[in-house]
């Protein structure tokens, strides 16, 4: 059993939020961004690091903490525990309708970038997210009062 404390990222932009696909990986589901915090880093810093290594935008507002829990992902199919930040940060520049962005940062350990496919889904909509990542989308919809 490997443990990592963690981010998960729920970016929105208006009344959407941001999602990825692996591009050579499409049984891993659709994900929000985020990762692993580094040793000595504070989890906003990396939340705030990982929106821009994993999606190539900038400008995003201070991250605000949802929750924190710690989880077994056995369920998930890992033999990993975490302890997860689960932050909701803002993104005011222009919504792409879709976009490929190389990770060249993954945190698997592995040396080659990971390809992902970004966009955007409506909120108000029926968001479905792989594993722990929807935890906690509920309360990002009540800040956001989404319809």
């Amino acid at each position: 059993m490997t443990y990592r404390n963690r981010v998960f990222l729920y970016i929105t932009n208006e009344d959407h939020l941001l999602v990825f696909d692996h591009v050579d990986f499409p049984e891993a589901g659709t994900q929000i961004p985020g990762g692993t915090i580094e040793p000595g880093e504070i989890p906003e810093d990396a939340a705030l690091r990982e929106a821009r290594e994993e999606t190539g935008l900038n400008g995003f507002s201070s991250p605000v903490l949802i929750a924190r829990q710690k989880m077994d992902l056995e369920p998930f199919g890992k033999q990993e525990i975490i302890d997860a930040w689960f932050y909701h940060l803002q993104y005011e520049g222009e919504r792409k309708a879709r976009w490929r962005h190389a990770e060249q940062t993954p945190g698997d350990g592995s040396a080659q970038p990971i390809l992902f496919e970004l966009y955007w889904v409506p909120l108000h909509g029926e968001v479905s997210l792989n594993g722990a990542d929807g935890m906690y989308l509920e309360q990002v919809c009540e800040r956001m009062k989404c319809e």
